[in-house]
C-alpha cells in the first residue's frame, strides 16, 4: 500500500535530533537546516541528522512554526492508510471502558501528540464526530481519516473544527460538514448520566470542555449539604455535578452571558435536578470581591478559570492571577467549606500551581487538609510535557 503522501528529506539541528530521541513529538522550524524539495502541507518529512542518520518521520507543516510532527521512530515504516488506521484503532480501544459505558456518550477518542497522532483531536457526542485540527498537515488526509472513521465508528455526522492557528481551504473551513447529517442545533449527550448540551459547529474547542469530567464527578460526591459558587462556570458543568450530589444551592458565575444561557438549558435538560440554581453575569474577580464585601460564605468555591498563559512570557502573570483568585476565594470559603482549583495553562507545571495555591492557603493561617490533586484524565493521556495540562487540588477546611 502506498504512502499517505510523498515524502521530502529533512536534515534537523543536533538540537532538534536530540529532543525527538527523547521522545518529543515536535520540529520547529529554525530547527529544519535543509530540505530535499519544497514541500506542502501533509508531506511525509524522512527526518536525518548531520551524518545521514534516521530519525523519524512525520508531517509536514510549511506555514507553522512547528514544522513537523513526528510520526514515528521506527525505521523501515511505511505511514500508508494500513499505519494511520491502526494508529486510529488504538486510540479507540485505550477508551473501550467509556465506550462501553452506559451513561456517559461524551468522550475524547484521539488526544493528538499524546496518541501518537500530533494536531489531531477527535471528540464524540453521542453519534456525532468531531475533528479539531492544530496543523494544516492533515487536511490532504481528511477524507481518508473520515472513511476509517466510518468504518470503526459509524458516525451520524462528522464536523471538522480547526485551531486558530490554522487557516481553512478549500472546502474545510472551521465548522464545515464532513459527512452525514447537517447539525442545526446544540448536540445533547450524556456524562455520567447527567445531560449536556454540546455546540461543535461554533462552540469552544470541539463544542464542550469533555477534559473534566472526572473532576466534575469528584466535586458533585463532596457538594452535598453544601451551597456552592461555581467560578468561571462556562455552560455549568460542575454546577450540575454539584446540584447532582445533593447540593443545597448553586450560583454559577460566568462573564460571558451566552455560557450562562446554555448552563440554564443544561440544568432544563435535566428536570430531576431540585436543586437551586442562580447564575451571575460578571467578571470573576470583581464578582468575588464583591461577594466577599457582602459576607457571603459558601460551603464549597470552585475555581476552573481558562488558561491564562498562552505563551512562556504569559507565566508570571498566570501565577499572579491564580493567586489573586485563590486568595479572593478564600474569603468566600466558610470555616468548613471545601475550595477546588484548578489550572488548565500547560505552560504552569503541576508543581508551581499547586505550590501557589497551598502557599495562599497557609498563609491565610486556616486549618485545611488537602484532600487530593488530580491530573489529566484518562482519555486525554499525557504522552509529552506539553501534554500534561491540567491540574486540580482540593482543599478542606476546619
Amino acid at each position: 500500500m502506498p504512502p499517505i503522501a510523498p515524502a521530502v528529506s529533512v536534515q534537523v539541528s543536533p538540537a532538534a535530533e536530540k529532543s525527538i530521541k527523547k521522545g518529543h513529538p515536535w520540529v520547529y522550524a529554525d530547527a529544519v537546516l535543509k530540505t530535499s524539495r519544497e514541500a506542502e502541507a501533509g508531506d511525509i518529512a524522512a527526518i536525518f541528522g548531520a551524518k545521514r542518520e534516521f530519525i523519524g518521520l512525520g508531517l509536514y507543516d510549511p506555514t507553522s512554526p512547528i514544522r513537523i510532527r513526528i510520526l514515528s521512530t521506527k525505521p523501515k515504516t511505511t505511514i500508508d492508510e494500513v499505519w494511520l488506521k491502526t494508529a486510529i484503532q488504538n486510540s479507540i480501544a485505550k477508551r473501550q471502558h467509556l465506550i462501553d459505558d452506559k451513561l456517559t456518550d461524551g468522550f475524547r477518542l484521539i488526544h493528538g501528540e499524546n496518541d501518537g497522532l500530533p494536531g489531531l483531536v477527535a471528540d464524540v457526542y453521542r453519534n456525532v464526530l468531531v475533528i479539531k485540527l492544530d496543523t494544516a498537515a492533515w487536511m490532504p488526509h481528511l477524507e481518508l481519516i473520515c472513511d476509517i472513521f466510518k468504518e470503526l465508528i459509524s458516525p451520524l455526522t462528522i464536523i471538522l473544527r480547526l485551531s486558530r492557528t490554522v487557516s481553512p481551504q478549500n472546502a474545510y473551513s472551521d465548522g464545515c460538514l464532513l459527512y452525514g447529517k447537517p447539525v442545526n442545533s446544540a448536540v445533547v449527550f450524556s456524562e455520567n448520566d447527567i445531560l449536556f448540551e454540546a455546540d461543535p459547529v461554533n462552540g469552544q474547542k470541539t463544542g464542550f470542555f469533555l477534559d473534566q469530567r472526572d473532576n466534575r464527578a469528584r466535586a458533585g460526591k463532596l457538594a452535598k449539604g453544601r451551597e456552592v459558587l461555581n467560578i468561571f462556570a462556562y455552560n455549568g458543568g460542575f454546577s450540575l455535578y454539584t446540584a447532582k450530589g445533593g447540593a443545597k444551592s448553586v450560583i454559577s458565575l460566568d462573564i460571558a452571558p451566552q455560557a450562562l444561557e446554555a448552563a440554564k438549558r443544561n440544568f432544563a435538560l435535566n428536570p430531576d435536578l431540585s436543586c437551586p440554581h442562580e447564575t451571575l453575569c460578571a467578571d470573576a474577580f470583581e464578582a468575588m470581591k464583591k461577594l466577599a464585601d457582602n459576607g457571603r460564605k459558601f460551603g464549597m468555591v470552585i475555581v476552573d478559570p481558562p488558561s491564562f498563559a498562552r505563551k512562556q512570557a504569559d507565566v508570571p502573570n498566570a501565577l499572579s492571577a491564580y493567586e489573586k483568585l485563590t486568595k479572593l476565594a478564600l474569603n468566600l470559603t466558610a470555616n468548613d467549606g471545601i475550595l477546588i482549583c484548578a489550572s488548565c495553562s500547560a505552560r504552569v507545571g503541576a508543581d508551581v500551581f499547586f505550590d501557589t495555591v497551598l502557599k495562599c492557603v497557609k498563609r491565610s493561617g486556616r486549618r485545611f487538609k488537602e484532600i487530593e490533586r488530580t491530573l489529566n484524565a484518562p482519555d486525554h493521556p499525557v504522552g509529552f510535557p506539553e501534554g500534561a495540562y491540567l491540574k486540580c487540588i482540593y482543599i478542606k477546611f476546619s
